[in-house]
């Protein structure tokens, strides 16, 4: 889609430019659709006219090579017969430990010398693209390695983009979880347009999942793609749109992402102008729904147990072991945020004190609050190996940062400061016991 939204936002002009940064922030082969994802961006970038010198791509890069990858050095982001590997030519300018929330803000604001690599040199004639994927919760979206990116991040960098006047118009494409949380001060004439796969109260989800995600003959096992991604991306691939307007290319992704509610952001002057002529990439359109979607938050548990259900019978015992481990970080998560909001409500003489507390969804404003809950329980909460996390966040838990927001936005209720809400959660953390280290029966 956004090869046909380039030709929306440049007017020909021989000294204008096009940029791109793709993020990919996780890890592990069951998030092997946020690596598919992005490859697909990179060669999708690359068919609009957008100089592979100007493409940024970030991701741990730990899915082609993966032990359990039946096409090693490959990665595809659709089934079938005739599925392009999308890794082929995906160059990764950042990999490994490298990729964090704050590289991925230097990367855009063009700090080089934090970076030490490629970073953004675009100015006010240019477009920018940014592309990032990957689990997300109310406030935030993860890294695969330090802090999560918190919402007050994301905006400072855009504000400190606008400021250094770094494009001339920014589409900022954002596959997550509440990832509709993430854009809460773009402005109508701020030159932003921000298309999120979800809206700030329910989860994206991934696709070609489980008995769908065969290529060639063969099981991948693990998710091909998320929904929101695949459809923008694969709209883009058949693309035959050169009379249509980009809020008609919105509106239509929209309607194919029928697991959430796709939304936009910011700057939307544009939308109604004609995109023009576009080449057709792979000859009719057909629009539909692809198979196999799957809610992101219980990912980790159907992919466990379809793991499981097809695993050869030598391998059936450790494929149960595996997904009992899941089920148990999986409930590990649900009681941390139990302990901390009844510790909460402890001396709070209303009933319902817990029950608002995990099930209301306030709207998030006491973002100071906000952030200091998040790093702290990322610092102070023990990772899931099963669930591929370095700090206490992990694609399951992120739903429960709402929970965390509910608290800031309760403090005279719960009679609590910011400083004593943040002291409850990093106890609550401190005295819970890392899930892997349970015994499995």
């Amino acid at each position: 889609m956004f090869r046909l939204a380039i030709s929306l936002l440049f007017p020909v002009a021989a000294t204008a430019e096009k940029w791109a940064v793709i993020a990919a922030g996780s890890s592990g082969f069951w998030n092997y659709r946020h690596q598919a994802d992005s490859c697909h961006a990179y060669q999708l970038m690359l068919k609009s006219g957008v100089p592979a010198e100007n493409i940024i791509l970030m991701m741990q890069d730990d899915v082609a090579d993966a032990s359990e990858n039946p096409f090693k050095g490959q990665l595809y982001n659709k089934p079938g017969n005739d599925s392009p590997d999308v890794y082929k030519g995906c160059k990764v300018d950042y990999a490994g430990d490298k990729v964090t929330a704050q590289l991925f803000m230097d990367v855009l604001t063009g700090n080089a010398q934090r970076a030490k690599g490629k970073v953004l040199k675009s100015t006010e004639k240019d477009t920018v693209f940014v592309n990032f994927v990957d689990h997300g919760g109310v406030g935030l979206v993860a890294f695969p390695n330090g802090p999560v990116l918190h919402v007050k991040d994301l905006s400072k960098t855009l504000k400190t983009m606008q400021s250094q006047k770094m494009f001339k118009q920014l589409v900022f494409y954002m596959e997550a979880c509440e990832s509709g949380s993430m854009f809460p001060d773009l402005t109508q004439d701020g030159k932003i347009l921000a298309v999120t796969a979800s809206n700030a109260q329910e989860s994206s989800w991934g696709t070609y999942c489980g008995d769908e995600a065969v290529v060639k003959g063969k099981s991948i096992g693990s998710c091909l793609g998320d929904l929101f991604s695949v459809n923008w991306m694969q709209d883009d691939d058949l693309g035959k749109y050169s009379s249509e307007t980009f809020k008609s290319q919105i509106s239509k992704i929209t309607k194919l992402t029928n697991k959430s509610h796709v939304c936009s952001f910011g700057d939307k002057s544009f939308e109604n102008e004609v995109i023009g002529d576009v080449e057709a990439a792979l000859g009719v359109t057909v629009e539909q729904t692809p198979v196999g979607s799957v809610d992101v938050r219980d990912l980790y548990v159907q992919q466990a147990f379809w793991t499981w259900s097809n695993a050869a019978d030598a391998d059936k015992e450790s494929a149960w072991k595996k997904f009992v481990q899941v089920m148990k970080s999986r409930e590990a998560d649900d009681a941390i945020f139990q302990s901390i909001t009844s510790t909460a409500c402890s001396d709070v003489n209303k009933i319902d004190c817990q029950q608002k507390l995990l099930g209301d969804q306030n709207e998030l404003k006491e973002v100071e609050c906000h952030y200091n809950l998040v790093h702290t329980f990322h610092k102070h909460c023990p990772a899931s190996e099963s669930h591929y996390s370095k700090g206490g966040w992990n694609g399951y838990n992120m739903k429960f940062s709402q929970v965390l927001a509910n608290l800031c936005e309760n403090q005279e209720m719960l009679g609590k400061a910011p400083e004593q809400l943040d002291e409850l959660v990093r106890n609550s953390c401190l005295k819970t016991v890392t899930p892997e280290l349970a015994v499995v029966v």
